[in-house]
C-alpha cells in the first residue's frame, strides 16, 4: 500500500512538472530599431501589409501626408514591386472582409454606429502567425530566386 502511494505521488509530481514546463508563451522578438537583414525584409513586408490595410479604409490621403512629415515609414528597398503588391492585396483583404461588429448601441451612443474595429485589426494582424507565416515564406521564395 505503501509503496502504492509513493508511486501515485511521483506520477502526480511528474505530472505537475511536466503540464509546468510544457506551458509556453508566444516568444516575441525584442524590439530593435535596426536588425539583420531578414528581419527587415520580414517587418518591411509585414508593414506595407498594415500600411495597406489602414490606407484601404481611409482613402483620404491627408492621413498619410501628415504622418509623411514626420514619419519615414519604411525605406528598405530589398523587397520586389510584385511581392509588395502582394503584401499590400494582403492588407486590403484584411479590411474587405472585416466583419461588422457586435456592438449595442444604445441611446446617446449613436456615434458609434458605422465604426468598426479597424486600426485594431490591422494592427492584430501584423502581429498574427498567420503574417509570420506568409513573410517568412515569401522571404524564402526571394531567397531561391537570388
Amino acid at each position: 500500500m505503501e509503496i502504492k502511494l509513493k508511486f501515485i505521488k511521483k506520477i502526480i509530481i511528474l505530472s505537475i512538472s511536466l503540464s509546468i514546463l510544457s506551458c509556453s508563451t508566444q516568444k516575441r522578438d525584442t524590439f530593435k530599431y535596426r536588425n539583420e537583414d531578414k528581419k527587415v525584409w520580414i517587418n518591411t513586408f509585414k508593414s506595407e501589409v498594415f500600411y495597406e490595410c489602414l490606407k484601404e479604409v481611409y482613402k483620404n490621403d491627408t492621413i498619410f501626408k501628415l504622418m509623411a512629415e514626420k514619419d519615414l515609414f519604411n525605406s528598405y528597398d530589398a523587397i520586389d514591386f510584385k511581392t509588395i503588391d502582394y503584401a499590400r492585396e494582403l492588407g486590403k483583404q484584411i479590411i474587405v472582409k472585416i466583419p461588422v461588429p457586435y456592438i449595442k448601441i444604445e441611446a446617446g451612443n449613436e456615434h458609434l454606429k458605422n465604426k468598426n474595429f479597424i486600426s485594431y485589426s490591422c494592427l492584430n494582424y501584423y502581429a498574427s502567425k498567420e503574417l509570420d507565416s506568409i513573410a517568412n515564406s515569401e522571404y524564402e521564395k526571394m531567397l531561391k530566386i537570388q
